[in-house]
Parts: C-alpha cells; structure tokens; sequence
C-alpha cells in the first residue's frame, strides 16, 4: 500500500466544522449526565475527552511526548512543522499529516456518539470520510484481534456512498487497508460514507446500519460483512 497523505488544510477545515457541532450540540444541554448508547460514558466525559485530547494532540504535533498545553491548535502547530515530522501519539508514530486525519477521527467518533445520546445529527458531513482515509488506513492493521481473523482469507471492499471506495484484505490475523483490492471482493460493503464510518468505529452495529437500509452486504460471502467490525478493537 502505497502512503496516503493528508490534505493537511482540507482536513483541517472538517476537523473545525466537526469540532465546532459537537460543540453546539452540548452548549445549552441542561443536563450533560446523559448517557451515551452502548458505551460506558456520560456526554459529560465524552466532551471532556474531546478537549484534552485537542491539547494533547497539539503537543504531540511538535513531536512532545507529553501533552503540556483544542482544534485549531492542532492545525497551527502542524502547520509549521516540517513535512518530516514523526509524531508520538497513543496510537503509534505517525507522521505530522496523519496525526491531523487522527483528529478528524476522533472528533467524528466521539461527537457521534454524543449525537446518538442527545439525538442531534451527525457532526461530519460525508465527504469528510475520505480525509480520514490516511488515519484509518494507518490505524486497522495496528488494531486487529488476531482471535477473531484466525484462519480468515478474504477481501473486503468497502464503498462509502459516491465519496470513495477502498479495500481490506485479510489474511491470518492482519489486514492490508488499499484503495484498490489486489484481487476480486469476497464481500463488498457499500452504504452512506456517514453510516459505515460509524460502523467501522463501532458507534452503530452493521447489523442495525443492514435492518435500517443504510448498507448493504454482497458478493461470494456477504455473512462476512456482518463479522468485519468484530476484526478490529476500536479503542
């Protein structure tokens, strides 16, 4: 797999519009105790998490390991750093450009789940999937349960509605994120980019996301799209 860069100013514009709607979303809440569907946190945490990881990233922009000072931080201290940079984060090192993608994950994840907890809308649009592309491809292979792939050979093709397409393959406990798959799809995975990022990072279940209509399985083995959030441990 070749090395995906981030458009460092294009995510930079997602991650921002994204921050500033989970911001909203919780501004005027009276109570921000409410709990998060299928997770152990409060709105209140999840917020929480959200603003000191901004000031953590922000540090590890410039290659700090421990974070010492919220979006647009992350931006500005990116955007001075050399192209060569290699950032130390809690996901491994990664360069400069990926750690921005990094952000617009983490502020998608987690003001989703808010969103599901206090019924507001998604706070990423769909385009912004594909500027989380480099940090997605980054991160899959260093989260895979190795227990739950045993044995598995299979490619996925994964489509996020007209936004972008992209392909895992299995093999024995690893997956290899590409563009492109290097053979036919055993199953192919295709629904609204909003809809299977959020399966992906499991803040809906693909069963559910399948029952609604907003993704469909196909191919030689479409059983194996009910299985593929399963493969990987979402932090």
């Amino acid at each position: 797999m070749g090395l995906v860069v981030a458009d460092v100013t294009a995510v930079q514009q997602a991650a921002e519009t994204i921050a500033s709607r989970v911001a909203a979303m919780v501004r005027d809440l009276p109570d921000v105790s409410i709990p998060i569907p299928n997770s152990e946190w409060r709105v209140s945490e999840a917020a929480a998490h959200l603003a000191y990881a901004n000031l953590g990233m922000a540090m590890m922009a410039r290659g700090l390991e421990i974070p010492v000072a919220a979006a647009r931080m992350v931006f500005d201290e990116a955007r001075v750093q050399p192209p060569d940079r290699i950032c130390p984060t809690p996901m491994g090192r990664m360069p400069v450009a990926t750690l921005t993608s990094y952000l617009a994950v983490h502020e998608a994840m987690h003001g989703s789940a808010i969103a599901t907890a206090v019924g507001a809308p998604w706070p990423f649009d769909p385009e912004h999937v594909l500027l989380m592309w480099p940090f997605i491809s980054y991160v899959l292979p260093k989260v895979c349960d190795v227990v739950q792939m045993a044995e598995l050979a299979a490619c996925f093709e994964l489509r996020f509605g007209d936004v972008f397409t992209c392909a895992l393959m299995v093999q024995n406990g690893t997956v290899e994120p590409a563009l492109t798959p290097s053979r036919p799809p055993d199953c192919i995975v295709a629904g609204d980019a909003q809809s299977l990022f959020l399966v992906i990072v499991k803040v809906l279940t693909m069963q559910d996301a399948v029952d609604a209509g907003d993704i469909t399985l196909s191919g030689p083995r479409p059983d194996l799209g009910l299985r593929l959030p399963d493969f990987f441990n979402i932090p």
